[in-house]
């Protein structure tokens, strides 16, 4: 019982949200395999069991829990000390941070333009509208550890009254703000490829030296293709994980 006291209640404003983020921090201050059942873990964070049951839904399909009948939600340990998940979402700039660097975005290009062929697919636009593209440089201690190339359509956007270091901090509020829409989900396609001239100069690396590519599609909860996100990394701040449930059985 003294262990679960330790778990914060939960405001009724963000319900599902923040019970993810109580248990989450609650996880990660136990040694505890189990969590408690659903009537305490309910009534100590605050929240309805409907609510609850939510929540354990997302840290399950995370891997971070499983629920078995008889013995209750396991705490997946293991899943815990994972970094950089591709499948839940990684806080980069957190996990560099965390390791010593003084992290900071800086804004290397702002341009309206028409699409390529690509883009326009994409984001499923006109070849003659306008699209918003912002080039950010993530730096860890003055060390490039990311590049970014994030894409709008113009016909989103509500204003456009903002300058280059309107768009400096992490972009999605930001760009969540100027279409007055809500990014739910992002699809992302991993790439293996060659460093062009921009990027190993960026870099500091070869040419054709092999990084990873993300495209990334963001969606708002009306399948609207809000942003077209192309990113860039080596393997010397930032390495991803992946965690997959068992997709058979015996």
């Amino acid at each position: 019982m003294d262990q679960i006291k330790r778990i914060r209640r939960v405001s009724k404003t963000t319900a599902v949200q923040k019970a993810l983020e109580n248990i989450r921090e609650y996880i990660r201050s136990i040694e505890s395999e189990v969590l408690p059942n659903e009537d305490e873990l309910s009534q100590y964070l605050g929240v309805s069991r409907l609510t609850l049951r939510e929540a354990i839904t997302v840290l399950e399909r995370e891997g971070v829990v499983s629920r078995v009948q008889g013995k209750g939600t396991l705490i997946n340990s293991f899943v815990t000390k994972l970094e950089n998940r591709i499948d839940c979402g990684s806080d980069i700039e957190g996990r560099l941070r965390q390791s010593g660097y003084d992290v900071r975005f800086e804004v290397d290009g702002l341009e309206f333009r028409k699409p390529t062929k690509i883009e326009e697919t994409k984001l499923e636009i006109d070849s003659e509208d306008n699209i918003l593209v912002v080039k950010k440089i993530l730096y860890a201690n003055d060390m490039v550890a990311a590049v970014y190339i994030d894409r709008v359509p113009e016909k989103l956007l509500k204003t456009k009254d903002f300058t280059a270091e309107d768009l400096r901090p992490h972009i999605f509020p930001i760009i969540e703000n100027l279409c007055q829409k809500s990014i739910t989900h992002d699809v992302v396609q991993l790439y293996p490829c060659g460093a062009d001239e921009y990027l190993a100069k960026l870099f500091d690396i070869e040419i054709n030296t092999p990084i990873l590519k993300f495209d990334v599609l963001e969606y708002t909860s009306d399948s609207i293709a809000l942003m077209y996100n192309t990113e860039f990394y080596t393997d010397k701040f930032i390495k991803f994980t992946i965690c997959r449930n068992v997709a058979y059985k015996e």
